[in-house]
C-alpha cells in the first residue's frame, strides 16, 4: 500500500503542477492507478482529486481490498475486481472518456508481457485502461498474477522492471520526473527462491528473470537518479524516511499518514518544479509521468537487454 505516497504526491501536482505540462506519463504498478486519476484531470480539481485520494485511505483501509478470508469468498487475497470494477468504475468513478484528450498528455501503462518477457508501454485509452490497470496491479501471489488483453498475456511491470528509468532514456526524454514511494538511497535485495516459485509454479522462466531482474533494474534505476548521464535532467520526488505502511497494511490512520506525506513531499516539489521550468501560476490555482521530446517508447526485450514533466517532459509514476 505504499502507493499512497504517491497518490498523494499526484493530489499536490494537481493542484500545483497540472499534467497539461507534460508530454507522457508513464505508470508502474500501484502508481498507475493514481496517475490515471491525475492524467484526466486537465485542470486544478481539489474536490475531485480529494475524492480520488480519499480512495487510499477509506476504500482500501480494513478487509475491503486485501483479506486472509477472501479466497473462503472465492476472491483473491488482493480483490482486483473490488478496487477496479467497483471503485474505479463506479463507486470514484475515473473519466477515461478524458485520456488522450487535447492539452493533456499521453498515458502509458508499463506491464510485463509474460509470453515475450519483455517489458510494453501500452497506450492507455477508454476502451483498455481498466484491464490495464488489472494488469498493473497483478501481483503474484496476492492476486491471480496476470490479465489477458487484447490475446496477450501481462503482469506487473514490477516483476521485471520497477522503475524504467533507463527505458525512458534510451527513448529520448531528456527531463523526467519521477515519483518513488521509498527513498532515494533504498536498495533492493534479490527477491527469495520460494518467492519466485510461489509467484509463478508454471512459468519458471518469468520466475528466475523476476528473481534476477527486479532487484537489479530496481538498484540501477536508483543510481542512474542520483547521478544521470550528461545531458539528462531527473527530479526525484521520494519520502526521506522509510513510509509508515508496508506492502499489504491496511490500517487507515497509517495509510492517512501516508497519504499526507505524500501531499507535502507533491506540494514542496510542484513549486521548485514550477520555478525551475519557469511555469507561471494561474490565478485558478489552490492551494506519477516522466519524460521530454514526444519519443516512441519501445518495448524491450528483457531476456536479451535490461539495465532497468515546459514540454518535452515525462514523468513516471
Amino acid at each position: 500500500m505504499k502507493g499512497a505516497f504517491s497518490g498523494g504526491v499526484l493530489h499536490s501536482l494537481n493542484l500545483y503542477l497540472g499534467p497539461q505540462n507534460f508530454d507522457l506519463v508513464v505508470g508502474v504498478s500501484s502508481g498507475a492507478c493514481s496517475a490515471a486519476y491525475y492524467v484526466t484531470m486537465k485542470q486544478p480539481e481539489p474536490v475531485k482529486s480529494e475524492r480520488a485520494l480519499s480512495v487510499w485511505y477509506r476504500e482500501l483501509s480494513g478487509r475491503q481490498l486485501i483479506s486472509l478470508l477472501h479466497p473462503f469468498q472465492g476472491k483473491t487475497f488482493l480483490d482486483q475486481e473490488y478496487l477496479i470494477d467497483f471503485i474505479f468504475r463506479k463507486k470514484v468513478r475515473l473519466e477515461s472518456e478524458f485520456l488522450g484528450k487535447r492539452g493533456l498528455p499521453e498515458f502509458r501503462i508499463a506491464v510485463s508481457n509474460l509470453q515475450s518477457h519483455s517489458i510494453e508501454y501500452v497506450k492507455a485509452t477508454s476502451t483498455n485502461v481498466f484491464e490495464l490497470l488489472k494488469a498493473a496491479t497483478s501481483l503474484p501471489i496476492a492476486t491471480r498474477g496476470k490479465q489477458w488483453i487484447e490475446g496477450k498475456l501481462y503482469s506487473d511491470a514490477a516483476l521485471l522492471n520497477p522503475l524504467p528509468l533507463q527505458d525512458l532514456i534510451e527513448a529520448g526524454y531528456k527531463e523526467i520526473i519521477v515519483v518513488m514511494n521509498s527513498p532515494l538511497t533504498h536498495i533492493s535485495k534479490p527477491l527469495g527462491f520460494f518467492t519466485g516459485l510461489l509467484s509463478f509454479p508454471r512459468n519458471w522462466k518469468i520466475a528466475r528473470l523476476m528473481r534476477r531482474l527486479h532487484h537489479s533494474n530496481f538498484n540501477h534505476a536508483r543510481n542512474i537518479a542520483k547521478r544521470p548521464p550528461l545531458g539528462i535532467q531527473i527530479h526525484t520526488i521520494a519520502p526521506d524516511a522509510p513510509l509508515p505502511v508496508k506492502l499489504t497494511t491496511t490500517v487507515r490512520n497509517k495509510l492517512y499518514e501516508t497519504v499526507l506525506l505524500g501531499t507535502k513531499k507533491g506540494e514542496e516539489a510542484a513549486k521548485m518544479l514550477r520555478d525551475f521550468f519557469h511555469i507561471k501560476p494561474k490565478q485558478s490555482e489552490v492551494n506519477v509521468v516522466i519524460a521530454t521530446e514526444r519519443k516512441k517508447l519501445k518495448t524491450k526485450s528483457i531476456a536479451k537487454k535490461k539495465s532497468a514533466k515546459k514540454k518535452t517532459k515525462s514523468k513516471v509514476n
